[in-house]
């Protein structure tokens, strides 16, 4: 095994994870980013019983290495997924928040699923949730930069990374606008661990999303994404279609109240009528990072790893010969 830290802990080779993404991060993804050696994660924190205990035995099933269950750390989801863990006991739990981590709602939760023998990441928005999660017993942090997809913050990953490696003692995992080496590399030097990868993830072979959602991704320019909800405060970033315009009119159309009413009727399953019915132009949500102009091809997992973990090792040779 690796001597990385956040490898060690997580009992992993490569330190590389899968972003969890609803509808996308399946068993056949999760399963093959952990079977090349990282951390696959499935995106289940707001589904049924039923579908987490399944998902959990079929990636089981189908590869032997660690992978992760996410949760979203509000209440009334906690006893729901601790329910499963506690008879499924997967190796790894990713917990997922908005700003404003509880430090007595972590800790309860923290220790019931280390007293399972579950590792616990949880991902931070801001540097005082990171300083939280450690505080209530995590086993690593991810802090997300605001170019990442989904669910998005208001501090750039370069901002974030460095202020956490420099407060934190669990090892630290960067997140939000990598997708190669160079991406890595950077997070590397602003003091990360690990990295933790979503959108280039959603156009590998092995993802199960409509065709339509790869093309559309593949044909993305830079500035083609946008920030939508602030008036939820849980804004995401997605790429731009008639949903997103017609979003960001209601914003600027009515009070913040009003606005939050009113947008969750417009995006109400609209991820899933892009990830499984393919509408990406009209009622679907495409939810991916800045990153998106970069990947320009569709990869299978295995090749997605190495070629993110040769281009860090190019681009940390190429700066040992840089000159100042």
């Amino acid at each position: 095994m690796s001597n990385n830290r956040l490898c060690k802990v997580l009992g992993i080779e490569k330190p590389i994870i899968q972003g969890p993404m609803a509808w996308v991060s399946t068993v056949p993804l999760v399963a093959a980013v952990s079977e090349s050696g990282g951390l696959g994660v499935l995106g289940v924190g707001f589904a049924p019983l039923d579908f987490i205990r399944d998902q959990i035995i079929a990636t089981r099933n189908m590869m032997n290495k660690p992978f992760a269950i996410n949760v979203i750390m509000t209440s009334e989801l906690l006893d729901h997924v601790t329910k499963v863990a506690s008879e499924e006991k997967p190796p790894v739990i990713y917990a997922d928040t908005l700003v404003g981590l509880d430090l007595e709602l972590s800790q309860k939760y923290f220790s019931i699923w280390h007293e399972l023998g579950i590792k616990v990441i949880v991902k931070a928005s801001t540097i005082q949730d990171a300083i939280t999660a450690e505080k209530a017993g995590a086993d690593a942090v991810i802090v997300k930069g605001w170019e990442g997809g989904g669910h998005t913050t208001y501090e750039a990953t370069t901002v974030l990374v460095p202020q956490a490696a420099n407060c934190l003692s669990v090892p630290v995992i960067a997140s939000g606008g990598i997708a190669d080496g160079r991406g890595m590399a950077a997070a590397i030097a602003l003091g990360a661990d690990g990295i933790e990868m979503g959108t280039i993830f959603m156009c590998a072979e092995e993802t199960v999303v409509h065709a339509n959602v790869k093309d559309a991704m593949l044909k993305a320019g830079d500035m083609e994404t946008v920030i939508t909800g602030y008036s939820t405060d849980e804004p995401c970033r997605q790429l731009k279609n008639k949903l997103s315009e017609e979003m960001t009119e209601i914003e600027n159309k009515y009070s913040k109240r009003e606005a939050a009413v009113k947008l969750k009727e417009v995006a109400e399953s609209s991820l899933k009528k892009a990830m499984l019915e393919g509408d990406v132009e009209e009622k679907g949500a495409v939810m991916v990072g800045q990153i998106v102009p970069l990947i320009t091809e569709i990869k299978s997992v295995k090749d997605i790893i190495n070629d993110v973990l040769e281009g860090y090792h190019e681009t940390i040779s190429k700066i040992t010969k840089f000159e100042v």
